[in-house]
């Protein structure tokens, strides 16, 4: 017959075992964003990004140069070829808002209350 201590550390692992594999699930369910870079080189690279076609990709790519010259004041000559920087400065800020790792910023909400969780169960 098992002790208390011993019932209580046997219920603390089991506990420890179900927090880990929520991790796991956890894990694989939202770090989805960013992946890393096998080989050589460390880091990571974007999973994703939503284009529709290549005449999107490049006219976000077109528009985001076109707001790095509004952005450098002493280049005034260079902005009169920019027609539309009202869309321009739009197209970058919603490609910018698509990379924003909503998924892993989820996850890290899961994660934390599930190790506040286990701070409280340890206490």
């Amino acid at each position: 017959m098992k002790n208390k201590t011993d019932q209580k550390e046997e219920r603390l692992s089991n506990d420890n075992l179900l927090k880990m594999k929520k991790i796991k699930e956890l894990s694989e369910e939202n770090f989805v964003l960013l992946r890393p870079i096998e080989g050589t080189q460390e880091g990571y690279y974007l999973n994703y990004c939503r284009v529709y076609d290549y005449a999107e990709l490049f006219s976000i790519l077109k528009s985001t140069l076109n707001v790095c010259i509004l952005a450098l004041e002493e280049q005034q000559d260079l902005t009169l070829d920019i027609k539309n920087k009202e869309s321009d400065v739009k197209r970058v800020l919603e490609f910018a808002k698509n990379l924003i790792p909503l998924e892993e910023g989820i996850y890290l909400d899961e994660m934390r209350k599930l190790m506040l969780s286990q701070e409280e169960d340890i206490n």
